[in-house]
């Protein structure tokens, strides 16, 4: 369920909805410049520790991430923040499958 706060903090930030406001806020990122402060893979590290609901590491919320960082549409993203981004999301991942293993 998103809150007032979640909606008011997605808001302010590109790319990021309720749902996701409220991920940033569980995780005590509760303003945009704590958001910027962090960087995307702290943040996302924050928020999904083990990963998301299916338990995948999904660069998606890196991208929404960075766009909210850069105030940009996620698209305008460069193509190697985003390579670098899916590395990062597929290296988490192999982690989390090694720990489980």
């Amino acid at each position: 369920m998103t809150t007032p706060k979640a909606k008011k903090l997605a808001k302010h930030l590109r790319n990021v909805g309720p749902k996701l406001a409220a991920r940033l806020i569980a995780a005590r990122i509760d303003t945009p410049a704590k958001l910027r402060q962090l960087g995307a893979k702290k943040a996302f590290e924050r928020m999904y520790a083990d990963g998301d609901a299916y338990g995948d590491f999904n660069a998606a919320y890196l991208y929404a991430l960075e766009g909210a960082i850069r105030d940009c549409d996620w698209l305008e993203i460069p193509d190697s923040v985003k390579q670098d981004f899916k590395k990062y999301a597929h290296a988490l991942q192999e982690q989390k499958i090694k720990r489980e293993g």
